[in-house]
Formats: structure tokens, C-alpha cells, sequence
């Protein structure tokens, strides 16, 4: 049975379509409420069954035209069942174009390629794709990956990227540090990186960023680099993590994270908060 928020026949306020239970679909939906617009929570079935889509010739009509937030959780790693499989991706594929189409607004508007964005699982890929620098080398391994030969002389790796071989799991989602074990069964991915990085995250929304820490890193142009790198993604909200040089004078993006979580954006909620009412009602 579904726990999903069933609006009432003449809502007309914002869709956060996403797992019921996820935090940040929460705390969105209640600051919503708070400032005076209706909100509701709806998992991917029940969001689905809200919208219908007309093709007339060469228009496409979508109804309700409602502002909607996209926090699709992942598909399951192992199929339930087939008809499950199948219900989910029909559910999908309707929202996907709902999404698309409507001219209301939408966090984060899926691309005519992808339902998601642009970023992916490959940091290498999410580089190109967002037209960085390229980065160390990458590997993916169904087991941990050992180090992709010895790093250079001088502590830098093969592509002077760090001299740490980082290992991650791809389902749970930890790194640890090789020859560390991350939590998890895999598949794995490794990369080169510092030894002790520091990071700074920015939380983006549109043309506007908010970095996470009050450390003053006003010289290395984080907002405005990160709001660039978000918009080459297809993004309108996500966040970006950066890998900060020891002296503080030089920065590289090693993450960006369509969905960022509720601490992240606790850490901005002042600005954000705002802002992103702004957005939604217009």
C-alpha cells in the first residue's frame, strides 16, 4: 500500500515526487506549507496517476500544470518481479514526459536524453560532460581495484592528480582509502586523490550558490564555477564538492550531487529557503 499523500481534487500547490520517508521531501514540503502554499509527497505511482498528457498535432498539453520537485529514488538493485519492474518503468516513463512538458516549474526538469541529468556514477564522465579539465585516471571493478600502478615521483599520481588510490563502493556509497575496504559487496570504483583532502561544498539553485563553510575561499570563484558547472549538467538545484589545494589557492570539483541531502541544505536553508520559494511561485 502506498504512503503517499493523496491531495485533494482541487490541490494546486507543489509535487514533490519522491520516497515518502525522504528527509528533504519532508522539511521542502512543510517550509511550503509554512509560507502558504499547499505541498504533498507522492511516490512515483501515485504522482504518475495525478497528471494526464494530451498530443494535439505538434502540442502537448499536461494537466494539472503544477511546480514540481524530482527526488526519484533509485530502481531496486534486484528485480521484485516482472509485472513490479514493469509498472515502475511505464510510471517512469509517464512522469519523465510530464516533467518534460509542463510549463510549470521543475526541480530538476528532466533532459530530452535522460531522465535524470547529466551526471553520472564516472566522475571522468561527469568532467567531460560538464566541460572540466580531465582528472586522474578511473577504474570500475566489480571487485576493490587495486592501484592503478604506482604514483609518480614526487607525491603527485600517474596524472598528477593525488597520491592516494580511493576506493569506493557503488551501493553503499563509502570510500576508504587503499588497501582499506569500503563497506559493502560492490561493484567498485577508484580513482587518485589527496592523501587529506579538503573539501568545501556548494549548494546550487539556478544562478545563485551558497557555499557550506564560512571558510573565505572568495579568490577561487566557487558560486559562480559551481552555478556553471550545474547548468552545463542540466541542473537546476544540486550541489557541488570541491577538492581544495592544501595552500587554499586552487580547486578541483570531485562530486556533484543532484540530490543533496538535508544536511547539506540545512547548512544554506537561509538563502536557499527563499530563494527556492521564489522559483516554485513565480
Amino acid at each position: 500500500m502506498s504512503s503517499s499523500e493523496v491531495p485533494h481534487a482541487e490541490f494546486s500547490g507543489l509535487v514533490i515526487v519522491a520516497d515518502p520517508e525522504d528527509q528533504v521531501a519532508v522539511e521542502v514540503r512543510d517550509f511550503v506549507r509554512e509560507s502558504g502554499h499547499e505541498a504533498a509527497v507522492l511516490d512515483v505511482f501515485d504522482a504518475a496517476q495525478m497528471f494526464t498528457v494530451t498530443v494535439d498535432e505538434d502540442t502537448a498539453v499536461v494537466e494539472p500544470a503544477l511546480p514540481m520537485v524530482l527526488r526519484l529514488p533509485a530502481p531496486p538493485l534486484l528485480r521484485i518481479s516482472f509485472d513490479a519492474e514493469f509498472q515502475l518503468n511505464e510510471c517512469l516513463a509517464h512522469l519523465w514526459a510530464v516533467a518534460a512538458l509542463t510549463p510549470a516549474p521543475v526541480i530538476n526538469r528532466p533532459a530530452p536524453g535522460a531522465l535524470g541529468s547529466s551526471v553520472s556514477a564516472s566522475a571522468a564522465l561527469t568532467e567531460l560532460r560538464a566541460g572540466l579539465p580531465a582528472g586522474s585516471v578511473e577504474v570500475f571493478s566489480s571487485r576493490p581495484p587495486e592501484p592503478d600502478g604506482p604514483p609518480a615521483a614526487g607525491g603527485a599520481g600517474e596524472h598528477g592528480d593525488g597520491a592516494q588510490w580511493w576506493v569506493q563502493d557503488l551501493g553503499s556509497w563509502t570510500t576508504r582509502p587503499w588497501p582499506e575496504q569500503p563497506a559493502g559487496t560492490g561493484p567498485y570504483r577508484a580513482r587518485w586523490s589527496d592523501p587529506e583532502p579538503l573539501f568545501e561544498n556548494v549548494v546550487v539553485l539556478g544562478d545563485h550558490a551558497w557555499p557550506c563553510s564560512a571558510v573565505e575561499l572568495d579568490g577561487l570563484r566557487l558560486e559562480e564555477r559551481s552555478s556553471e558547472v550545474v547548468a552545463r549538467l542540466g541542473l537546476l538545484l544540486a550541489s557541488v564538492v570541491w577538492r581544495i589545494s592544501p595552500d587554499l589557492t586552487s580547486a578541483q570539483p570531485v562530486l556533484v550531487e543532484p540530490f543533496p541531502d538535508v544536511e547539506q541544505l540545512r547548512m544554506v536553508w537561509l538563502g536557499l529557503g527563499p530563494r527556492l520559494l521564489k522559483v516554485l511561485f513565480p
